[in-house]
């Protein structure tokens, strides 16, 4: 599973680096194929194989619900298959860099089945904004 916070570089072409820990978990688990979309200010990516299970769900959905329509439109429209390079990086595309405001210092996080890409920024004023006590909330509410 993929765990831990990284800081990197997006480069001039929109790459940005894969940490060698998540590098190491999608050898190990999957392979090195990701889909990443949008998702509440940031990017999301999967391991295909979590992709899939993700549809699996999506697909038993009413398909012609008005809120379910909203989030297909949006959460598939700007789904990319973004395959790693010999040199551990990923071509995050145009689009997806506007959306998730991507310049030059990114920050990416493990988030158990998949990662999240944020701007550094975003990612500082997420972080601040998040509680202790929301976080002891969602834990007890999990039996944890």
């Amino acid at each position: 599973m993929f765990k831990g916070r990284y800081e990197h570089l997006i480069d001039s072409k929109g790459r940005i680096s894969i940490p060698s820990r998540f590098r190491e978990t999608l050898n190990e688990r999957y392979d090195s194929r990701l889909v990443v979309t949008n998702y509440d200010g940031c990017l999301i990516a999967y391991p295909l194989a979590e992709w899939q299970k993700l549809e699996e769900k999506i697909s038993a959905l009413p398909e012609f619900k008005k809120d379910t329509k909203a989030f297909l439109r949006f959460f598939y429209s700007s789904a990319a298959d973004c395959a790693i390079d010999k040199l551990g990086r990923i071509l995050i595309p145009q689009t997806l860099r506007d959306y998730a405001k991507l310049e030059k210092e990114v920050v990416l996080i493990g988030a158990f089945r998949h990662m999240e890409i944020w701007s550094k920024t975003l990612w500082e004023q997420a972080a601040a904004a998040a509680s202790d006590d929301e976080i002891v909330n969602t834990l007890e509410r999990l039996g944890l």
